[in-house]
């Protein structure tokens, strides 16, 4: 019995190893077949809520702008909502199938102006200014006007940012730079589809660029118009960053060192020295005039001669005669007004028109 019993034992250890071997093959052969489908990740299979939180990255810093041996200060002014509609919190549409996301719009749980102006400080810091609160004495203060921020998922993504930004010198106000920041990308989100997160990423990417663009501007200028007393290194330049288009061409406002005056040399004894050369005539002064430039409401857009210059209030150095100034805002007519710009002479010049100023 004894010997039975193991022969019984037997026949059933080789039933479970055969069993053991064939579940293992199936498993082999089951892993080998390359036409299955991928199994998704559970997670990403439950739907999260229908709003979008977004974490911009911010790009190394440059080397930081000095000036005397101080980094610069910098106020940068929270942004306003210039896109049209004021579509709020929503920045697209959704046309195709988004994995974890059963929504047919696309909404942020943050303030778009918010998230830019936030996400532009971060990017300036990491390059080295020194950033001030609002009424804080600073070398510089820049604005922005959000114009367009969407991001709609179709057949390809399509994803825009764009901002007018305008940068001014802190204590007279006077515009260094004025231009429009853009970001604009498409891309195929692949077989795989997009999800959430893949959203989340690529629409902080973008604004990531964004900021990246507009402290690369803001650096660029500044050493174009302080070129004797701030030190800048960086690269590219902004001309070759694509998306940038100035409004407002800087200009150089310090002078450059004269000359040094040659030292006299001492001529023979036998030599008669020249007369000496007449004096030169006094330089006239600079041929220009000031405005001081009001709208109300305030916030218009101020073109001179059809060159844009900033958004009211603000002050402009112009060539003595008559200029055109012409002011836009939304929800507006537009206002044209000739002015005649005295020599050295600071005129107020105020668009207020009550019932003809509104649209």
């Amino acid at each position: 019995m004894y010997h039975g019993g193991m022969k019984f034992q037997g026949s059933t250890m080789k039933s479970k190893n055969s069993l053991v071997l064939l579940g293992v093959a199936g498993l082999l052969s089951f892993s080998g077949c390359s036409r299955l489908p991928s199994i998704p990740n559970p997670v990403d299979l439950v739907a999260g809520p229908s709003t979008l939180h977004v974490d911009v990255p911010v790009k190394p810093g440059a080397i930081p702008m000095q000036r005397a041996g101080r980094s610069l200060s910098l106020a940068v002014a929270d942004f306003a909502d210039g896109r049209a509609g004021k579509p709020g919190r929503k920045v697209g549409d959704i046309k195709t199938t988004v994995i974890n996301m059963h929504a047919t719009e696309m909404v942020l749980d943050q303030d778009i102006p918010a998230l830019l102006s936030t996400a532009a400080r971060a990017q300036l810091a990491a390059d080295g200014f020194r950033l001030e609160g609002a009424g804080a004495a600073v070398d510089f203060a820049l604005s922005g006007v959000v114009k367009s921020f969407s991001l709609n998922i179709a057949g390809r993504d399509e994803r825009l940012i764009a901002v007018d930004a305008t940068l001014r010198e802190g204590a007279a106000g006077d515009i260094v730079w004025a231009g429009v920041i853009t970001a604009k990308d498409d891309r195929y989100a692949g077989v795989s589809g997009n999800s959430r997160g893949s959203i989340v990423e690529y629409l902080g990417e973008g604004v990531s660029d964004f900021s990246a663009k507009l402290s690369a501007v803001v650096r660029e200028n500044l050493a174009r118009s302080y070129p004797k007393t701030i030190a800048v290194n960086q690269s590219p330049t902004a001309s070759d960053i694509p998306g940038v288009t100035t409004l407002h061409t800087p200009v150089v406002r310090e002078k450059t060192a004269a000359a040094e005056t040659p030292k006299a040399v001492a001529l023979p004894m036998a030599v008669a020295a020249p007369a000496p050369a007449p004096a030169p005539a006094p330089v006239a002064a600079a041929n220009v005039g000031y405005l001081s430039i009001y709208s109300s409401p305030s916030r218009a857009k101020v073109y001179v001669d059809d060159v844009y210059f900033g958004m009211a209030p603000l002050k402009v150095e112009l060539p003595a005669g008559v200029s055109l100034l012409r002011f836009k805002l939304d929800g507006y007519k537009a206002v044209t007004e000739k002015v005649s710009v005295r020599l050295g002479v600071y005129f107020p010049v105020n668009c207020a028109r009550g019932a003809s100023w509104k649209a």
